[in-house]
């Protein structure tokens, strides 16, 4: 908890006052009998906040009349003490101090951020997705801060409901439970907008954008389907017939090949024999005589001569014959190797099938391009509508999620509420309400009683009920928010306030005008008292003329 607040500017009749020690539960900050203004009560406040991370306070007029100075305050959480130092020039650093002998000496800086990080682990906040300061600061309610309207008190200064509401959710620990459902809708509107954009910019077909449109399409596909089937079926006819006549030229051209294979087979062989006579024939020379008298003395010789002369003539004949022969051999066999390349290409040709006329090819191409096209338009149709329902669905998920929750939140505050009601009240009145219609509205009031004393009653009734059902560490209140009411909530109130275990801090005006009881609690819980006269936080009020 907070336990203490110094600062050199802090003055009372031109002396310092020291350090403010601070204590749990109410610590109340004491106006004069006469309800003094610009004395330094909101001002304190204002700096308790800046104690716990707020801005405010810096972001103040305070600089213009006091100057840039320093705020020191400590922590006590169990045993353990911690010092630190805001300056006012330089609110997102805060000093980490040593204390000694009273005076702060600064150790290290860290930056604002971490120190409120480090306040929510020793508060024990265990809470996702939710700030210290979100937290806080939606219930320090401070003259500046403008979150004290009675209309919306959760809306932090701010004009978002539904931003309020979700950070009550994750007050309440609630959120986590529907955080995945909102992941999931993230993702379907993300690829939604993947979708719209891809169609923007033309890397998908335009989409048609009516059913009415789909249907057309899908009554046009049809009929462009059958015309493709009627033409194709006729192609087929034509192929058909076309395919018989070429299965009939392919049987023809293979039987002529195998004839002429047979043709040149026949030739080829008869130029052989041909060619291979005239090379065979045995030629007798003087020598081949000479040996074979020596063999054969007796042998007529002359008579043999004239045989092989004869036989000669007769060769010249012969070979005269077999080169003609040949001659004319190698002239068929050219024509028919002609031949049986012709026939082999054809039946290479015959092979193939049957080749399609053009201006069927062509027909058929221009119907399946329109049957694409319409299809590609209601394909594009359809995921659009299919995303269109994804985002539905995953925004009906959120919706049935957060309306549980909310409904559960809704319960623990108004039931609280009714509690400390009537505990407010000796004749029991009716309680104030928060209905959250949905994660975007939500209406506070007390029913059948639209004063505004009693607003203000129910708005702290509010805040005590968020501070007793949740983590929430500290509580403020301003003193307008006190000012107007009347005397009965005000000291059921003070009564509730007292009873706090958690540090709560107020402002108050007017002592010695309310109740006894009010009295005895102010005076046991105050921390300071201010007033005009030089008694002010910082020992003057630049309202008046000559202090400023």
């Amino acid at each position: 908890m907070l336990i203490e607040i110094q600062c050199d500017q802090f003055i009372s009749n031109g002396e310092p006052r020291g350090p403010i020690e601070l204590h749990e539960g109410l610590n109340t900050v004491v106006g004069g009998a006469n309800a003094d203004n610009s004395i330094g009560k909101s001002t304190f406040l204002l700096i308790v906040d800046f104690c716990f991370g707020g801005k405010t306070y810096a972001e103040s007029d305070v600089k213009q009349y006091i100057g840039d100075h320093r705020i020191n305050f400590g922590f006590q959480f169990g045993d353990v003490m911690e010092w630190y130092s805001r300056k006012v020039s330089t609110p997102n650093d805060v000093s980490v101090c040593e204390k000694t002998d009273g005076r702060y000496k600064v150790v290290k800086s860290i930056k604002l951020k971490a120190f409120t990080e480090h306040l929510m682990e020793m508060y024990g906040m265990d809470l996702p997705n939710i700030t210290f300061r979100s937290a806080v600061s939606r219930f320090f309610r401070v003259f500046g801060k403008h979150n004290d309207t009675i209309e919306n008190p959760l809306n932090n200064g701010q004009p978002s409901q539904e931003k309020a509401i979700a950070e009550i959710e994750k007050l309440y620990d609630r959120y986590r439970f529907i955080e995945a459902a909102k992941a999931e809708e993230k993702t379907a509107k993300d690829k939604q907008e993947a979708f719209k954009n891809a169609r923007k910019y033309e890397l998908v077909p335009t989409a048609i954008r009516t059913q009415k449109q789909h249907d057309k399409n899908e009554i046009e596909i049809a009929n462009l389907e059958k015309e493709r089937d009627s033409l194709k079926r006729k192609a087929d006819q034509d192929v058909l017939e076309s395919e018989l006549q070429r299965k009939d030229d392919l049987s023809e051209a293979r039987s002529q090949l195998r004839l002429k294979k047979r043709q040149y087979g026949e030739l080829a062989s008869q130029y052989r024999i041909a060619t291979q006579n005239r090379e065979d024939h045995f030629i007798s020379t003087e020598s081949n005589l000479q040996r074979l008298s020596e063999f054969f003395p007796n042998a007529d010789i002359r008579h043999i001569e004239e045989v092989e002369g004869f036989h000669h003539r007769m060769r010249e004949i012969l070979d005269g014959e077999l080169s003609e022969e040949a001659e004319r051999l190698q002239l068929l066999i050219k024509e028919i190797t002609a031949e049986i390349h012709t026939l082999q290409q054809r039946i290479n040709n015959l092979g193939d099938m049957a080749e399609l006329p053009k201006d069927f090819l062509q027909e058929y191409s221009e119907l399946n391009r329109r049957i694409t096209a319409l299809k590609q338009q209601n394909e594009a149709f359809e995921t659009s509508q299919k995303l269109k329902q994804e985002v539905s669905d995953a925004t009906k998920v959120v919706e049935k999620s957060e309306v549980d929750v909310l409904r559960e939140i809704e319960a623990v505050i108004n039931g609280q509420m009714t509690r400390l009601n009537d505990r407010v009240y000796e004749t029991p009145r009716v309680a104030p309400t928060i209905r959250f219609d949905s994660n975007k509205k939500y209406v506070f009031t007390t029913p059948r009683d639209g004063g505004q004393g009693t607003a203000y009653k129910s708005m702290v009734i509010l805040d005590l009920a968020v501070l007793q059902t949740t983590k929430l560490p500290v509580l403020g209140e301003d003193s307008g928010i006190f000012k107007n009411m009347g005397d009965e909530p005000v000291d059921g109130i003070m009564r509730l306030l007292m009873e706090s275990d958690k540090q709560i801090f107020i402002a108050f005006d007017k002592e010695r005008a309310y109740s006894s009881l009010v009295s005895q609690i102010i005076n046991d819980t105050a921390v300071i008292h201010l007033s005009s006269g030089g008694n002010e936080l910082f020992g003057r009020s630049w309202a008046t003329k000559g202090n400023a």
